[in-house]
């Protein structure tokens, strides 16, 4: 089960056979401030792929898919986050091939609590080249699931509902929608929205991009827009990423109809 704090603590779903391992990382990530949902049936783990919104998942290379297949390779084609593979040290080929798969990580077992919540925060502190190739603002018009972006206007919709935001809601928001699945630090955001001098409390942030998920939410309950990810930052939430990839998917099937 996920902790109460899963909106602010960063998410790592376990889907290991192995329930001494499955025990000992679910326990130790969540003594360091992670959100924790863990399982040893495949089913149960692509359907948490998308409930539980993990940042990261932890697969065991070695289970296989619900239809055949590798696990891994069922939860790297449906969930737009971190993928890290475990195996044993014999393991060599299964950890090459995951790699070569698009892993994020792969890593040999045992391996201690410590190491696992060190290597998740590293992946969490930068971009994951998949999403590189996807560049959301190279217009001036732009949409991302239900959302619209006008950067000349300095304006935001969702669902064709004007959102009223403030110069500096917007220009935050402008930052995580330019990396899209890469969490942008509260440094970051504020060298970029109030300039490299700023000095003050860097939570500064955090109120301003309150309001503006309160205003988004207004017309869309539903889709969490913006995803904190505690100690780290902010970036936009995996129910807008799928929300885009389902717009783009129906899209795509429209114009082949």
């Amino acid at each position: 089960m996920a902790e109460p704090d899963a909106q602010l603590a960063p998410r790592v779903l376990i889907a290991v056979g192995d329930p001494l391992l499955r025990r000992v990382a679910s326990t130790g990530l969540r003594d360091r401030g992670f959100s924790v949902s863990a399982t040893n049936e495949e089913s149960a783990a692509i359907v948490l792929a998308r409930s539980f919104t993990p940042d990261v998942i932890l697969v065991d290379l070695l289970l296989h898919g619900p239809g055949g297949g590798t696990l891994f390779d069922a939860l790297r084609a449906s969930a737009d986050c971190y993928v890290v593979g475990l195996a044993p040290p014999d393991a060599e080929d299964a950890r090459i091939r995951a790699l070569r798969a698009g892993a994020d990580d792969a890593v040999s077992l045992p391996i201690s609590a410590d190491e696992l919540a060190a290597r998740c925060q590293a992946l969490l502190r930068r971009p994951r080249q998949l999403h590189a190739r996807w560049d959301p603002m190279a217009a001036s018009m732009v949409r991302i699931g239900p959302l619209q972006i006008d950067l000349g206007r300095k304006e935001l919709r969702v669902r064709n509902h004007d959102v009223p935001v403030t110069r500096i809601e917007f220009a935050l928001f402008e930052q995580l929608c330019r990396r899209p699945s890469e969490v942008c630090s509260r440094v970051h955001l504020l060298e970029q929205v109030w300039g490299p001098n700023w000095v003050g409390d860097t939570h500064v942030v955090d109120v301003h991009l309150s309001n503006l998920r309160r205003k988004l939410q207004q017309n869309a309950p539903e889709l969490r827009f913006i995803h904190t990810v505690r100690g780290i930052g902010f970036r936009l939430s995996n129910d807008l990423l799928r929300a885009e990839r389902d717009r783009r998917e129906d899209d795509a099937l429209s114009a082949s109809a």
